[in-house]
């Protein structure tokens, strides 16, 4: 009896360990893809560069890789300034169930943010600024619960901006320099420790902003009026 625990016991543990490194071997494939996509296929070929599946994302120190190495988990991808030149694979990405911070500053970027980015449940910094994103910011993003920080200025983005209010930890919103249109909704301007949405085409009445922000967060929108700028709104029809 003792001898067929063990043996049950055994086999157990080989099941777990067989599913765990399928399941790592599931998230590398899914983030050479990501990158794959990223650079349009033009991977640097550096050795040290990694991103292949012949490396391990953490173990081999991938280039803009971050990891907690006590749960060989990644957290944090950087590539700010690589020239990568592609579109943004987020179901790829994302089936990085443990990242937490995605910047891809200063680099060609095209297309649009995908609705998928929602599926990084964990991720509390998205800093996509400087690139060439185009289309809407999807409506997506405020099921990110854990969202602290989102930077998507200096791209051709466009569109009405989402209602990010459900979001209570949001500190940072930055979308300047795009072609949004539409109203600002009302963010929990009281905890925002960032805010800007200046050169863009927005229009309407500025929410209270609590004297947070100055008016160099809202100018270059001739359509928006109220404070902080010093364009007040035109009277109310009372009819």
């Amino acid at each position: 009896m003792e001898q067929k625990s063990i043996w049950v016991l055994s086999i157990s543990i080989f099941l777990l360990f067989t599913v765990a490194n399928s399941e790592v071997e599931e998230v590398k494939q899914a983030l050479v893809q990501f990158m794959q996509k990223l650079s349009s296929g033009n991977v640097p070929r550096d050795q040290n560069w990694g991103w292949n599946m012949s490396s391990d994302p953490c173990n081999d120190r991938w280039v803009g890789v971050i990891c907690d190495m006590s749960l060989q988990s990644v957290r944090k991808i950087a590539l700010d300034g690589f020239n990568l030149s592609g579109t943004l694979d987020a179901s790829s990405v994302c089936m990085t169930k443990s990242l937490a911070v995605l910047s891809l500053e200063g680099n060609s970027v095209a297309g649009e943010i995908p609705e998928e980015i929602s599926n990084c449940k964990q991720l509390t910094h998205l800093f996509l600024s400087e690139n060439q994103f185009s289309g809407a910011i999807p409506v997506s993003l405020s099921q990110l619960s854990n969202l602290k920080r989102l930077d998507v200025s200096n791209n051709n983005l466009s569109g009405e901006i989402p209602d990010f209010s459900q979001i209570s930890g949001l500190v940072g919103f930055l979308a300047e320099n795009n072609y949004l249109s539409g109203r600002i909704p009302d963010f929990s301007f009281a905890y925002l420790m960032q805010f800007n949405v200046s050169n863009n085409r927005l229009s309407g009445l500025i929410p209270d902003v609590r004297g947070r922000f100055g008016a160099d967060s809202f100018s270059g929108n001739p359509g928006l009026c109220g404070k902080p700028l010093s364009n007040a709104c035109p009277p109310t029809s009372s009819s």
